[in-house]
């Protein structure tokens, strides 16, 4: 058995506390989005998932990473803030990292005028 599920508690707070780094990636993905949503408004449903699908997919790869390195005592204190605060600011860069590329090479898709990808292409 791991010590993943051997630190289990029963509130999600004291969870979270144990393992700082799951929380630190999970505290990223909602951040970026609301940032980036409220920032840059989507005009249409496709603009959006152009901004939540690479977003998801970063965190999701952040996530199983967050995981394997949490498989270990919990540190405290300092220690847990700290990576807390690491792996909330490296999530958020590569969130951040990732929808920029693919928003920009969507806009070199089109600057350079390839056909359109969603639609009818007869």
């Amino acid at each position: 058995m791991t010590s993943f599920t051997i630190r289990a508690a029963r509130h999600p707070a004291l969870w979270l506390a144990r393992n700082p780094r799951i929380g630190g990636v999970g505290a990223a993905l909602p951040a970026f989005l609301i940032l980036a949503l409220r920032g840059r408004p989507p005009g249409d449903a496709l603009a959006a998932l152009i901004v939540i699908v690479p977003a998801l997919q970063a965190a999701f790869f952040a996530f199983i990473a967050a995981c394997a390195a949490e498989d270990r005592e919990a540190p405290g204190g300092a220690a847990a803030l700290r990576d807390f605060v690491l792996w909330f600011g490296a999530s958020f860069i590569v969130i951040w990292m990732i929808v920029a590329s693919t928003r920009a090479s969507i806009d070199a898709y089109v600057r350079f005028g390839a056909p359109p990808i969603v639609g009818y292409a007869w």
